[in-house]
Protein backbone atom coordinates (compact mmCIF):
# COMPACT_ATOMS: atom_id res chain seq x y z
CA UNK A 1 0.00 0.00 0.00
CA UNK A 2 1.35 3.39 -0.91
CA UNK A 3 2.23 5.37 1.72
CA UNK A 4 0.27 8.69 1.17
CA UNK A 5 -2.87 6.85 1.07
CA UNK A 6 -4.95 6.40 3.64
CA UNK A 7 -6.26 3.08 4.92
CA UNK A 8 -9.46 2.41 3.95
CA UNK A 9 -11.98 -0.57 3.73
CA UNK A 10 -14.72 -1.00 1.31
CA UNK A 11 -18.35 0.03 2.28
CA UNK A 12 -19.54 -3.72 1.22
CA UNK A 13 -18.45 -7.10 2.48
CA UNK A 14 -16.26 -9.34 -0.35
CA UNK A 15 -18.70 -11.63 -1.88
CA UNK A 16 -17.62 -15.25 -2.80
CA UNK A 17 -19.41 -17.31 -5.59
CA UNK A 18 -22.41 -15.57 -5.06
CA UNK A 19 -22.34 -15.37 -1.00
CA UNK A 20 -21.02 -13.20 1.88
CA UNK A 21 -17.61 -13.76 2.64
CA UNK A 22 -17.92 -14.55 6.58
CA UNK A 23 -16.67 -16.29 9.57
CA UNK A 24 -19.05 -19.15 10.00
CA UNK A 25 -20.17 -21.55 12.70
CA UNK A 26 -17.06 -24.07 11.98
CA UNK A 27 -13.78 -24.17 13.68
CA UNK A 28 -11.30 -25.71 11.37
CA UNK A 29 -11.03 -25.62 7.61
CA UNK A 30 -14.21 -23.52 7.13
CA UNK A 31 -15.54 -24.16 3.73
CA UNK A 32 -16.89 -20.80 2.17
CA UNK A 33 -18.79 -22.03 -0.93
CA UNK A 34 -21.16 -24.17 1.08
CA UNK A 35 -24.54 -22.95 1.95
CA UNK A 36 -26.45 -22.79 5.27
CA UNK A 37 -28.60 -26.09 5.74
CA UNK A 38 -32.06 -24.84 7.25
CA UNK A 39 -33.57 -27.90 9.66
CA UNK A 40 -34.91 -28.74 12.86
CA UNK A 41 -33.04 -32.16 13.73
CA UNK A 42 -29.25 -31.79 13.10
CA UNK A 43 -29.02 -35.11 13.62
CA UNK A 44 -30.38 -36.98 10.67
CA UNK A 45 -28.76 -34.24 8.05
CA UNK A 46 -25.24 -35.36 9.68
CA UNK A 47 -26.35 -38.97 9.15
CA UNK A 48 -26.90 -37.57 5.22
CA UNK A 49 -23.90 -36.10 5.28
CA UNK A 50 -21.71 -38.84 6.31
CA UNK A 51 -23.58 -41.27 3.96
CA UNK A 52 -22.38 -38.63 1.31
CA UNK A 53 -18.91 -38.43 2.30
CA UNK A 54 -18.45 -42.32 3.14
CA UNK A 55 -14.90 -44.43 3.95
CA UNK A 56 -13.96 -47.46 5.26
CA UNK A 57 -12.06 -47.58 8.64
CA UNK A 58 -8.53 -49.65 8.37
CA UNK A 59 -5.70 -50.46 10.42
CA UNK A 60 -2.38 -50.10 9.17
CA UNK A 61 -0.84 -50.90 12.66
CA UNK A 62 -1.02 -54.94 12.62
CA UNK A 63 -0.91 -54.94 16.46
CA UNK A 64 -4.09 -53.10 16.52
CA UNK A 65 -5.66 -55.02 14.14
CA UNK A 66 -4.82 -58.10 16.11
CA UNK A 67 -5.71 -56.71 19.57
CA UNK A 68 -9.15 -54.56 17.92
CA UNK A 69 -10.50 -57.06 15.19
CA UNK A 70 -12.41 -55.37 12.25
CA UNK A 71 -11.73 -51.64 12.35
CA UNK A 72 -14.99 -51.19 10.86
CA UNK A 73 -16.79 -51.79 14.13
CA UNK A 74 -15.17 -47.53 15.07
CA UNK A 75 -17.11 -46.30 12.44
CA UNK A 76 -17.97 -42.58 12.92
CA UNK A 77 -21.72 -43.36 11.45
CA UNK A 78 -22.40 -45.62 14.56
CA UNK A 79 -21.25 -43.14 17.29
CA UNK A 80 -22.93 -40.61 15.73
CA UNK A 81 -26.31 -42.71 16.45
CA UNK A 82 -25.25 -43.53 19.97
CA UNK A 83 -24.89 -39.63 20.40
CA UNK A 84 -28.34 -39.46 18.80
CA UNK A 85 -29.70 -42.07 21.11
CA UNK A 86 -28.09 -40.68 24.54
CA UNK A 87 -29.38 -37.08 23.23
CA UNK A 88 -33.28 -38.46 23.06
CA UNK A 89 -32.71 -40.05 26.52
CA UNK A 90 -31.19 -36.82 27.93
CA UNK A 91 -34.12 -35.17 26.65
CA UNK A 92 -36.51 -37.29 28.45
CA UNK A 93 -34.80 -37.48 32.18
CA UNK A 94 -35.42 -35.71 34.98
CA UNK A 95 -33.64 -32.94 35.37
CA UNK A 96 -31.20 -34.36 38.15
CA UNK A 97 -30.02 -37.42 35.94
CA UNK A 98 -30.20 -36.02 32.43
CA UNK A 99 -26.88 -34.49 32.73
CA UNK A 100 -25.26 -38.15 32.66
CA UNK A 101 -27.04 -38.87 29.13
CA UNK A 102 -26.04 -35.13 28.15
CA UNK A 103 -22.18 -35.97 28.67
CA UNK A 104 -22.84 -39.87 26.89
CA UNK A 105 -24.07 -37.83 23.68
CA UNK A 106 -20.97 -35.33 23.81
CA UNK A 107 -18.89 -38.51 24.56
CA UNK A 108 -20.00 -40.31 21.53
CA UNK A 109 -20.51 -37.07 19.04
CA UNK A 110 -17.06 -36.05 19.69
CA UNK A 111 -16.04 -39.94 18.84
CA UNK A 112 -18.08 -39.48 15.68
CA UNK A 113 -16.25 -36.07 14.49
CA UNK A 114 -12.58 -37.83 15.56
CA UNK A 115 -13.31 -40.75 13.90
CA UNK A 116 -14.35 -39.06 10.54
CA UNK A 117 -11.62 -36.87 10.68
CA UNK A 118 -8.78 -39.81 11.07
CA UNK A 119 -6.94 -41.28 8.54
CA UNK A 120 -6.75 -44.39 9.80
CA UNK A 121 -8.45 -46.23 13.16
CA UNK A 122 -4.88 -46.33 14.58
CA UNK A 123 -5.21 -42.58 15.42
CA UNK A 124 -7.90 -42.80 18.17
CA UNK A 125 -8.48 -46.34 19.17
CA UNK A 126 -6.12 -46.49 21.92
CA UNK A 127 -7.80 -43.23 23.04
CA UNK A 128 -11.45 -44.43 22.55
CA UNK A 129 -11.65 -46.43 25.93
CA UNK A 130 -10.59 -43.61 28.33
CA UNK A 131 -12.39 -40.13 29.23
CA UNK A 132 -9.32 -38.31 29.84
CA UNK A 133 -11.07 -35.81 32.28
CA UNK A 134 -11.62 -36.44 35.97
CA UNK A 135 -11.93 -34.71 38.90
CA UNK A 136 -9.16 -32.51 40.55
CA UNK A 137 -8.15 -34.71 44.06
CA UNK A 138 -8.36 -31.13 46.16
CA UNK A 139 -12.08 -30.52 44.84
CA UNK A 140 -14.32 -29.73 48.23
CA UNK A 141 -17.25 -29.44 46.20
CA UNK A 142 -19.04 -27.04 48.22
CA UNK A 143 -19.75 -24.57 45.50
CA UNK A 144 -18.77 -24.11 42.05
CA UNK A 145 -15.51 -21.91 42.47
CA UNK A 146 -14.33 -25.55 44.91
CA UNK A 147 -15.32 -28.22 42.02
CA UNK A 148 -12.26 -28.67 40.01
CA UNK A 149 -11.75 -30.21 36.72
CA UNK A 150 -8.42 -31.31 35.08
CA UNK A 151 -7.75 -33.54 31.78
CA UNK A 152 -5.33 -36.83 31.59
CA UNK A 153 -2.91 -37.40 28.71
CA UNK A 154 -4.72 -40.01 27.15
CA UNK A 155 -8.30 -40.16 26.30
CA UNK A 156 -11.46 -38.80 24.31
CA UNK A 157 -11.26 -35.75 25.83
CA UNK A 158 -7.66 -34.67 25.41
CA UNK A 159 -7.69 -35.74 21.32
CA UNK A 160 -11.07 -33.92 21.05
CA UNK A 161 -9.56 -30.99 22.47
CA UNK A 162 -5.85 -31.27 20.44
CA UNK A 163 -7.78 -31.53 17.23
CA UNK A 164 -9.78 -28.17 17.98
CA UNK A 165 -7.18 -26.44 19.64
CA UNK A 166 -3.58 -26.89 18.82
CA UNK A 167 -2.65 -25.15 21.67
CA UNK A 168 -4.55 -27.13 23.76
CA UNK A 169 -1.39 -28.61 26.11
CA UNK A 170 0.13 -25.00 26.94
CA UNK A 171 -2.89 -23.32 27.90
CA UNK A 172 -4.21 -26.47 29.79
CA UNK A 173 -1.20 -28.48 30.99
CA UNK A 174 -1.59 -32.11 31.81
CA UNK A 175 -1.58 -32.86 35.48
CA UNK A 176 -0.64 -29.34 36.05
CA UNK A 177 -3.39 -27.26 35.86
CA UNK A 178 -7.06 -27.31 37.00
CA UNK A 179 -10.08 -25.51 36.34
CA UNK A 180 -13.05 -24.91 38.69
CA UNK A 181 -16.40 -25.27 36.96
CA UNK A 182 -17.03 -21.94 37.88
CA UNK A 183 -14.60 -20.78 35.54
CA UNK A 184 -15.69 -22.94 32.74
CA UNK A 185 -18.89 -21.80 33.05
CA UNK A 186 -17.77 -17.85 32.84
CA UNK A 187 -16.25 -18.36 29.56
CA UNK A 188 -19.57 -20.35 27.70
CA UNK A 189 -21.33 -17.37 26.48
CA UNK A 190 -24.60 -19.16 25.95
CA UNK A 191 -24.94 -19.23 30.06
CA UNK A 192 -23.03 -16.10 30.62
CA UNK A 193 -26.22 -13.58 31.02
CA UNK A 194 -26.74 -15.99 34.04
CA UNK A 195 -23.57 -16.01 35.63
CA UNK A 196 -23.22 -12.52 35.61
CA UNK A 197 -26.57 -12.50 37.03
CA UNK A 198 -25.52 -15.25 39.76
CA UNK A 199 -22.59 -13.40 41.07
CA UNK A 200 -23.34 -9.74 40.89
CA UNK A 201 -23.98 -8.05 44.23
CA UNK A 202 -24.22 -4.28 45.33
CA UNK A 203 -20.23 -4.07 45.99
CA UNK A 204 -18.81 -6.30 42.78
CA UNK A 205 -20.16 -6.52 39.15
CA UNK A 206 -18.90 -9.55 37.12
CA UNK A 207 -16.78 -8.37 34.21
CA UNK A 208 -18.30 -9.37 31.64
CA UNK A 209 -16.40 -11.46 29.24
CA UNK A 210 -18.33 -11.25 25.65
CA UNK A 211 -18.94 -8.39 23.72
CA UNK A 212 -22.55 -8.42 21.42
CA UNK A 213 -22.11 -7.89 17.94
CA UNK A 214 -24.26 -5.30 16.15
CA UNK A 215 -27.73 -6.04 15.58
CA UNK A 216 -27.23 -9.76 14.82
CA UNK A 217 -24.60 -9.38 12.83
CA UNK A 218 -21.75 -11.94 12.60
CA UNK A 219 -17.88 -11.18 11.26
CA UNK A 220 -16.91 -10.30 7.86
CA UNK A 221 -14.57 -9.88 5.19
CA UNK A 222 -13.73 -6.57 3.50
CA UNK A 223 -11.49 -5.58 0.88
CA UNK A 224 -8.73 -2.86 2.01
CA UNK A 225 -7.22 -0.61 -0.59
CA UNK A 226 -4.45 -2.27 -0.32
CA UNK A 227 -5.70 -5.29 -2.39
CA UNK A 228 -6.19 -7.79 0.93
CA UNK A 229 -9.14 -8.98 2.85
CA UNK A 230 -9.75 -8.24 6.15
CA UNK A 231 -12.11 -9.48 9.09
CA UNK A 232 -14.48 -6.81 10.22
CA UNK A 233 -17.05 -6.93 12.95
CA UNK A 234 -19.24 -4.27 14.64
CA UNK A 235 -20.06 -3.95 18.17
CA UNK A 236 -23.43 -3.47 20.04
CA UNK A 237 -23.22 0.62 20.40
CA UNK A 238 -25.83 -0.14 22.95
CA UNK A 239 -23.57 -2.15 24.97
CA UNK A 240 -21.27 0.60 26.41
CA UNK A 241 -22.20 3.93 28.08
CA UNK A 242 -25.13 5.88 26.62
CA UNK A 243 -22.05 8.79 25.98
CA UNK A 244 -20.13 6.96 24.35
CA UNK A 245 -18.51 7.82 21.06
CA UNK A 246 -16.53 4.58 20.32
CA UNK A 247 -14.85 1.60 21.98
CA UNK A 248 -13.75 2.65 25.41
CA UNK A 249 -10.00 2.25 25.92
CA UNK A 250 -10.39 -0.17 28.46
CA UNK A 251 -12.45 -2.60 26.74
CA UNK A 252 -9.95 -2.22 23.96
CA UNK A 253 -7.28 -3.02 25.88
CA UNK A 254 -8.49 -6.38 26.45
CA UNK A 255 -9.74 -7.69 23.36
CA UNK A 256 -7.09 -9.82 21.50
CA UNK A 257 -4.25 -7.71 19.83
CA UNK A 258 -5.17 -9.40 16.45
CA UNK A 259 -7.74 -6.67 16.16
CA UNK A 260 -7.35 -2.59 15.71
CA UNK A 261 -9.96 -0.39 16.37
CA UNK A 262 -11.26 1.03 12.98
CA UNK A 263 -12.85 3.98 12.10
CA UNK A 264 -13.99 7.02 15.26
CA UNK A 265 -17.25 6.59 16.33
CA UNK A 266 -18.28 3.26 14.36
CA UNK A 267 -17.86 0.99 16.92
CA UNK A 268 -15.87 -1.33 14.49
CA UNK A 269 -12.99 -3.99 14.71
CA UNK A 270 -10.46 -4.96 12.10
CA UNK A 271 -8.11 -7.60 12.04
CA UNK A 272 -4.75 -6.33 12.07
CA UNK A 273 -3.84 -8.73 9.21
CA UNK A 274 -5.05 -8.88 5.89
CA UNK A 275 -4.91 -11.79 4.11
CA UNK A 276 -4.49 -12.61 -0.25
CA UNK A 277 -7.83 -12.39 -1.54
CA UNK A 278 -9.21 -12.82 -5.47
CA UNK A 279 -12.41 -13.26 -6.87
CA UNK A 280 -11.94 -17.02 -8.08
CA UNK A 281 -10.52 -18.77 -4.74
CA UNK A 282 -9.81 -18.81 -1.16
CA UNK A 283 -6.02 -17.60 -0.69
CA UNK A 284 -4.63 -20.44 2.29
CA UNK A 285 -3.76 -17.07 3.73
CA UNK A 286 -7.41 -16.03 4.38
CA UNK A 287 -8.18 -19.27 5.39
CA UNK A 288 -5.59 -19.39 7.86
CA UNK A 289 -6.59 -16.42 9.33
CA UNK A 290 -10.22 -17.39 9.57
CA UNK A 291 -9.38 -20.51 11.49
CA UNK A 292 -7.08 -18.35 13.78
CA UNK A 293 -9.83 -15.33 14.34
CA UNK A 294 -12.52 -17.86 14.88
CA UNK A 295 -11.55 -18.87 18.19
CA UNK A 296 -12.13 -15.32 19.77
CA UNK A 297 -15.79 -15.89 19.07
CA UNK A 298 -18.83 -17.41 20.46
CA UNK A 299 -22.08 -17.72 19.15
CA UNK A 300 -25.30 -18.68 20.86
CA UNK A 301 -27.93 -21.10 19.28
CA UNK A 302 -31.25 -20.42 18.81
CA UNK A 303 -33.50 -18.32 16.11
CA UNK A 304 -31.12 -15.34 14.90
CA UNK A 305 -27.30 -14.99 14.83
CA UNK A 306 -26.26 -14.04 17.87
CA UNK A 307 -22.34 -13.36 17.64
CA UNK A 308 -20.13 -12.13 20.46
CA UNK A 309 -16.43 -11.42 20.34
CA UNK A 310 -14.45 -12.66 23.67
CA UNK A 311 -12.53 -10.43 25.50
CA UNK A 312 -9.57 -12.99 25.55
CA UNK A 313 -7.58 -10.54 27.14
CA UNK A 314 -9.34 -9.81 30.18
CA UNK A 315 -7.31 -10.11 33.48
CA UNK A 316 -9.65 -11.11 36.23
CA UNK A 317 -7.15 -10.48 39.52
CA UNK A 318 -9.70 -12.50 41.94
CA UNK A 319 -12.00 -13.62 39.21
CA UNK A 320 -12.75 -16.39 37.48
CA UNK A 321 -9.76 -17.16 34.36
CA UNK A 322 -10.12 -16.37 30.90
CA UNK A 323 -9.61 -20.10 29.00
CA UNK A 324 -8.81 -19.05 25.57
CA UNK A 325 -9.96 -22.41 24.14
CA UNK A 326 -12.52 -23.44 21.95
CA UNK A 327 -16.16 -23.32 23.13
CA UNK A 328 -16.33 -27.48 22.58
CA UNK A 329 -13.57 -28.11 24.62
CA UNK A 330 -15.16 -26.09 27.51
CA UNK A 331 -18.52 -26.67 27.27
CA UNK A 332 -17.63 -30.82 26.88
CA UNK A 333 -14.96 -30.58 30.12
CA UNK A 334 -17.73 -28.59 32.08
CA UNK A 335 -20.31 -31.39 31.30
CA UNK A 336 -18.71 -34.49 32.19
CA UNK A 337 -17.81 -33.20 36.10
CA UNK A 338 -21.56 -32.27 36.01
CA UNK A 339 -22.51 -35.76 35.26
CA UNK A 340 -20.08 -36.88 37.65
CA UNK A 341 -21.80 -35.24 40.68
CA UNK A 342 -25.24 -36.23 39.11
CA UNK A 343 -24.34 -39.54 39.18
CA UNK A 344 -21.53 -40.11 41.95
CA UNK A 345 -22.70 -37.73 44.23
CA UNK A 346 -26.64 -36.47 44.12
CA UNK A 347 -26.13 -34.75 47.45
CA UNK A 348 -23.73 -32.38 46.04
CA UNK A 349 -26.38 -31.53 43.22
CA UNK A 350 -29.15 -31.38 45.18
CA UNK A 351 -26.84 -29.06 47.83
CA UNK A 352 -25.82 -27.19 45.11
CA UNK A 353 -29.44 -26.56 43.49
CA UNK A 354 -30.71 -25.19 46.74
CA UNK A 355 -27.76 -22.47 46.48
CA UNK A 356 -27.81 -19.09 44.88
CA UNK A 357 -25.71 -21.22 41.91
CA UNK A 358 -29.15 -23.18 41.34
CA UNK A 359 -30.08 -21.04 37.90
CA UNK A 360 -26.77 -20.71 36.51
CA UNK A 361 -26.49 -24.87 36.75
CA UNK A 362 -29.84 -25.23 35.41
CA UNK A 363 -29.04 -22.60 33.10
CA UNK A 364 -26.07 -24.88 31.55
CA UNK A 365 -27.94 -28.53 31.68
CA UNK A 366 -30.62 -26.89 30.12
CA UNK A 367 -29.15 -25.43 26.90
CA UNK A 368 -25.35 -27.05 26.93
CA UNK A 369 -26.24 -30.53 25.02
CA UNK A 370 -27.95 -28.55 22.31
CA UNK A 371 -25.17 -25.75 21.72
CA UNK A 372 -22.56 -28.35 22.01
CA UNK A 373 -24.45 -30.31 19.18
CA UNK A 374 -24.98 -27.76 17.03
CA UNK A 375 -21.35 -26.38 16.78
CA UNK A 376 -19.89 -30.28 16.37
CA UNK A 377 -22.09 -30.75 13.52
CA UNK A 378 -21.49 -27.75 11.79
CA UNK A 379 -17.65 -28.73 12.63
CA UNK A 380 -18.10 -31.92 10.96
CA UNK A 381 -19.80 -30.84 7.98
CA UNK A 382 -18.05 -27.10 7.82
CA UNK A 383 -21.44 -25.92 7.48
CA UNK A 384 -23.58 -23.49 9.24
CA UNK A 385 -27.29 -25.42 9.95
CA UNK A 386 -29.98 -23.10 11.33
CA UNK A 387 -33.67 -23.59 12.38
CA UNK A 388 -35.74 -24.43 9.45
CA UNK A 389 -38.00 -21.25 10.43
CA UNK A 390 -35.04 -18.71 10.21
CA UNK A 391 -34.48 -16.56 7.49
CA UNK A 392 -30.89 -16.43 6.39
Amino acid sequence: MPRHSTFELKDTPLHQKGKILRMSKAYTNQDFAKPTVLTDDVFPYVTFFYASHGKAMKFINQDNATKYGNPNQFGYEFYWKQAEIFYKAAKELPFEASPVAAYYCMLNAAKSYLAYKSTTADDFVDEFSLHGISEDANDTGLDLDSIMVKHKQKGVFPLFARTLDSDFNVIWPNGQKSYSLKSLLYNLAFVHRAYSMTYTTRSKKVDELFLPLYAGDMPKYYQGNDGKAYLKVKLEKEYFAANAQTIPSQILTTVNQNFKLYGNQDFCLISKDGARYNSSSISSELRNNNQKYRRYFSYIRGSKRLWYLKRTELQNAQGPEVINLSDLTINMAAMHRVSEIARYKPEQLNRLMKSKENWLLHEFIAQALDQFIDELAAEITKQDIMNAGQKE
